[in-house]
């Protein structure tokens, strides 16, 4: 300490009573008494410990006093760092600094030390006091620190969610290391890698979650990271709550679904697109129609639904031979893309597309675009050195005079289409209602249909489900059959449309219903192994408000348990009529299992799996058909299981008819199978003798 004398001096003449020794004496039993003092003689050995350095280095004053100040180093030092200390205090220099000293225990504790030389006449120092305070808390707390600093950082870095803090305003206050190191950098703000229009949609997230009640909003958006890459992101905004620095700003939790956007997109391109044109496959068409009238409905717009029909394609095929006959198909599209120019356009049949065009004004300038474009079709087209002149036929309806539905819709263009070929074919024509009449055949159809409902001429069918690695039955599909006293079986196709229309599936579809609790009810009777049945429903049935009270009542009176039973429903249904799926979802509370049936061949988009309330999906049998020949096919099963995987679903490939398709559906991921491979659908009554047949075949196995 400079000037100490100076001190010393001033305090005696303020207080003169005392002696200066007496004043002194004072100080030393202060410092004594608040720090770990310890004196060493010029060598470093301890003639003087108080009782504070005793009780934190373990060692005893005896112990301490006459050993060399070593006795306590923890080798945490380097020598330098103790060499530089003598170099300084040798030259009559205080030294301060913070020294890790080891307890006679073992433990280490840290002190602040200022040592302070003895100095002779000569201004040698002859020995040196050392006075401590204990810094062992202080430290713990910054190792814990930093400690949780580096696992913070750890975590933040290597975490597949990327976080950022932003205010009401979107300005970002703070991103994880890890958001940085997904853009390549420290500079560039989550914020501005968004399009404007996400942008948008993000800032009026924050106020939502900011200014309002809503405390969590779901976020979706595009960031472009640098020129070449642009990552398709998902994620939550949450309300800060807590006091500090950031209260009341927003948590950004994000996530890359870039790879599950990429096979949902592989799963549209695949599923939804004609393979030989280009164009929107039938069901990717007809999706778009429902969009379309929805769409319309708000506005005064005339739309025009306008199929064409390629007159006698089939001699064409046989003149020039099928691959020609494709590339006609192929120059047909091409011409068609050119002239709608983005307007919805598909292949819907091997030698009939499909198109919407759009009016502000009247019918007839839908009709005349229709007659424009057929004469643009049928210039000819060189084929394998020959010209080839086309032939179309044209039907158009304009909804909403002709029809308001899509079905009306693709009724009334089929029947001008026809009203066309006809008359011999080359030609376009609107619809008009003389041309549409029930057909005596469909009429007579329909009072079969509801006189066999009453009657009771209706049978089901079960057709089993196998685990594909077990080889045993872990369920059934209901498959119902029209027993006609009069005209025989006849098909499902024949009459499952027709009693959709009419609604008479209603009735129909409680009939099956009830058969089907019964015979789960019977399964859980014969056989240890959990078993389902699974029965269809239709759209029209999940839209009746009688459904969930039947079903109620069905488990009521069966006292089944409603896990035995797997309600389908088809993919392509459910994505035209999306208020479904509050029904599917009582369904699913009451304890039933609820799967997608003929999934990949409609919406197949993986946030629609994602909100879908099902458990199940079944791969359509159309995918599993060529599985062996097909790559399309199997990049199609494999991508749709990749998105069931991570939505958490079961997925059941439809249609295996051979060992090798079983084996290969197995191997893309599939856990259950369904098809002739197995068994044909069976009556009820073979069911115990196809099970025994399936057990006896897995003990002969193991």
């Amino acid at each position: 300490m400079t000037n100490h004398r100076d001190m010393i001096h001033n305090l005696a003449n303020r207080q003169q009573h005392l002696e200066v020794s007496q004043l002194l004496n004072d100080i030393v039993f202060a410092i004594d008494n608040s720090a770990i003092v310890a004196v060493t003689d010029k060598t470093g050995k301890i003639t003087y410990a108080n009782e504070f350095f005793s009780d934190l280095s373990k060692y005893s004053q005896e112990e301490l006093i006459g050993a060399n100040q070593r006795i306590v180093n923890s080798g945490v030092h380097p020598k330098t760092f103790f060499k530089e200390m003598w170099k300084t205090i040798g030259k009559g220099q205080i030294w301060r600094g913070e020294i890790c000293n080891r307890a006679k225990d073992g433990s280490l504790y840290w002190v602040d030390t200022t040592i302070v030389p003895f100095l002779n006449d000569k201004g040698i120092p002859e020995q040196y006091i050392s006075i401590r305070h204990n810094l062992t808390e202080k430290k713990n707390i910054e190792a814990s620190l930093r400690k949780q600093a580096e696992l913070y950082r750890l975590i933040t870095e290597n975490s597949g969610d990327y976080i950022a803090v932003a205010d009401a305003e979107g300005i970002v206050h703070y991103q994880s290391p890890s958001v940085e190191k997904l853009m390549g950098g420290p500079s560039p703000n989550v914020l501005d890698a968004m399009t404007d229009e996400d942008q948008v949609k993000m800032k009026e997230a924050l106020r939502l979650v900011n200014q309002t009640d809503e405390h969590e909003v779901s976020v979706e958006f595009s960031l472009k990271v640098n020129q070449n890459c642009v990552l398709q992101m998902s994620g939550s905004i949450s309300r800060i709550t807590t006091e500090g620095e950031f209260a009341g700003y927003s948590v950004l939790v994000m996530q890359d679904n870039t790879a599950a956007k990429e096979q949902e997109q592989l799963i549209m391109d695949l599923s939804s697109i004609d393979q030989l044109t280009g164009l929107l496959n039938r069901r990717a068409f007809l999706k778009k129609l429902f969009v379309e009238i929805d769409r319309a409905k708000n506005t005064d717009e005339l739309l025009g639904l306008v199929h064409l029909n390629i007159d006698k394609l089939r001699y064409a095929n046989e003149t020039f031979g099928h691959d020609r006959g494709d590339e006609i198909l192929g120059k047909i599209a091409e011409r068609l893309t050119e002239y709608l120019d983005g307007k919805i356009c598909g292949r819907i049949a091997g030698d009939e597309f499909a198109f919407v065009i759009k009016s502000g004004q009247s019918a007839d300038e839908l009709f005349e675009c229709t007659c424009a474009l057929q004469k643009i079709i049928e210039t000819p087209i060189e084929v394998g050195g020959q010209l080839y002149n086309p032939s179309v036929s044209c039907g158009l309806s304009v909804y909403p005079l002709h029809a308001t539905e899509v079905p009306g819709w693709i009724t009334t263009t089929e029947q001008a289409m026809q009203y066309v070929k006809k008359q011999g074919g080359s030609g376009s024509a609107i619809f008009v209602p003389d041309m549409y009449s029930k057909s005596l055949d469909r009429i007579i159809l329909e009072n079969e249909l509801r006189k066999s409902v009453k009657e009771g001429h209706f049978l089901l069918e079960y057709q089993p489900k196998v685990n594909l690695a077990k080889e045993e039955i872990v369920g059934f599909e209901a498959l119902v059959r029209w027993q006609h006293p009069d005209l025989g079986r006849i098909p499902p196709d024949k009459f499952i449309a027709l009693a959709e229309e009419t609604k008479i599936i209603i009735p129909l579809g409680e009939w099956i219903l009830e058969e089907a609790f019964k015979k789960a009810k019977q399964l859980q009777a014969i056989r240890v192994l959990p078993t389902t049945i699974a029965v269809n429903l239709s759209a029209v049935q999940l839209e009746s408000p009688d459904l969930i009270p039947f079903v109620q009542s069905l488990i009521d009176k069966t006292r089944i348990d409603p896990a035995t039973i797997e309600m389908e429903v088809t993919e392509s249904a459910f994505a035209d009529r999306l208020e479904m799926s509050a029904a599917l979802i009582r369904l699913r509370d009451l304890g039933f299992v609820v799967s997608i049936d003929d999934f990949g061949t409609g919406f197949s988009s993986f946030s629609y799996i994602k909100e879908f309330p099902a458990e199940t999906l079944k791969i359509d049998m159309s995918f599993v058909r060529d599985i062996e020949t097909s790559e399309n096919s199997r990049a199609i099963i494999k991508a749709i299981v990749t998105m069931a995987d991570i939505a958490g679903m079961n997925v059941i490939a439809e249609g295996i008819e051979n060992a090798e398709q079983a084996e290969i559906v197995k191997r893309l991921g599939c856990r259950e199978g369904q098809g002739y491979y197995y068994s044909r659908p069976i009556p009820a009554t073979d069911i115990p003798e196809l099970i025994e047949k399936f057990t006896g075949t897995r003990r002969q196995g193991e």
